[in-house]
């Protein structure tokens, strides 16, 4: 609409469910201030109905007025209310009315991708990693809190080149500074010390003989104050064709920027040619291995069970893909009405249905078996017709 501004861009990946083992993540760089500070975010899973991920209004200041550094969120799809289908690919079929936003849960359709029978949460289907990679402008933290504030500050917590020392106090001069107590870019300390040779005046206390420094890990900070800090390349991308000749690209950002101001001028972005299958066609697609088949369709006797893939790629020359995506075979279960029939025992025999000569009398059993393994023929009630009973006489 109007009203929404887009800050945060990234590149799409189609389709959504396709392995992070093959692709390299999507990712983006937006910039916040001490007043717009929220980060709301929305992707379609594509091909889908109108299933989403996203954010919304995640707070990246943090309670002490400093800056989040690292945000981890796992996602569970949401329905957008617009579309009724109930797999990735179901046909268009628009909600009417439409219906409010709502998270999908384990019990929306059989047929889901997300269908879980025992009713248990939903799994999530993405992850978002919102991480600080540069400190630039005015902030509104005033207590260093993370690794840039650190870098900022390294320069003001430096000591001044002058020496102060007294003329009463001979020293040897001071060692090479040692290696810095953090292996990482957290902030620590390096030291350098001295030793004190005389102490001419005993009234004239003399300096430590030990001095510290702020510092960070190796490749952490740059002398260079116009030199850009980046970070390492991230996974290249899927080759843009399913099949010959086609292009890849792989990204990295500025993890600190020039001191002096200036811009960085090193590349964030670099292509490359690819090959996929140099003999194949163009007029080949890309599909997914085989899902597991489905259950034979007949409780007993022949039936037919199914087994699903999807199109991961369309051909490359805009063709349409021939590719089958269900595959059906015929499947065997046991023969019908040949299992045995699982009968209780027989009940007592029942009152005779008269009080004074010939009646009837019945019992029952029933059947332990599931309905389904079969029709079962064996009698379930039996009746006696002929049960007396007499009343003695009295002789007076």
């Amino acid at each position: 609409s109007d009203e929404v501004l887009t800050v945060i861009k990234a590149k799409a990946q189609w389709p959504a469910w396709q392995p992070l083992n093959v692709r390299a993540a999507p990712s983006a760089e937006f910039s916040v201030d001490r007043t717009r500070h929220l980060m709301s975010f929305l992707t379609m899973l594509g091909p889908s109905p109108d299933w989403n991920v996203g954010l919304s209004a995640e707070d990246l200041c943090t309670k002490d007025c400093g800056w989040a550094q690292r945000v981890i969120q796992d996602l569970i799809p949401w329905d957008a209310g617009t579309d009724s289908g109930v797999t990735y690919e179901s046909p268009n079929k628009p909600t009417i009315p439409q219906e409010k936003i709502r998270p999908l849960t384990s019990l929306d359709h059989p047929q889901s991708p997300f269908y879980d029978p025992e009713g248990g949460s939903i799994k999530s289907v993405a992850r978002v990693v919102i991480e600080r990679i540069a400190r630039k402008g005015e902030q509104c933290n005033i207590v260093p809190d993370n690794v840039d504030d650190i870098v900022a500050d390294l320069a003001a917590e430096a000591p001044e080149d002058e020496d102060d020392t007294p003329e009463t106090c001979i020293y040897s001069n001071w060692s090479p500074w040692s290696a810095c107590s953090s292996s990482t870019c957290e902030k620590g300390k390096r030291m350098r010390q001295r030793m004190l040779k005389a102490q001419l005046d005993l009234s004239v206390p003399c300096p430590e003989t030990q001095d510290f420094q702020p510092c960070m890990g190796p490749g952490c900070s740059d002398e260079d104050g116009s030199t850009c800090m980046m970070s390492e390349w991230i996974t290249w991308s899927p080759c843009s064709v399913s099949c010959g000749m086609g292009m890849r690209s792989r990204e990295r950002y500025v993890k600190q920027f020039p001191d002096d101001g200036s811009m960085c001028k090193v590349p964030t972005e670099e292509t490359e040619k690819c090959v996929v299958n140099e003999e194949c066609s163009p007029s080949n697609c890309l599909v997914t291995e085989w899902g597991e088949w489905d259950e034979c369709s007949a409780s007993c006797g022949m039936g037919m069970k199914k087994r699903h893939r999807m199109i991961k790629m369309t051909p490359a020359d805009g063709s349409m893909c021939k590719a089958e995506t269900t595959d059906a075979e015929k499947c065997m279960m046991p023969e019908c009405h040949t299992i045995p029939c699982m009968l209780s025992p027989w009940s007592e025999w029942s009152d005779c249905s008269v009080t004074c000569g010939k009646g009837m009398r019945t019992r029952q059993r029933m059947l332990k078996s599931a309905a389904e393994l079969g029709d079962c023929n064996e009698e379930l009630e039996q009746v006696e017709n002929a049960c007396y009973l007499s009343v003695p006489l009295t002789v007076s």
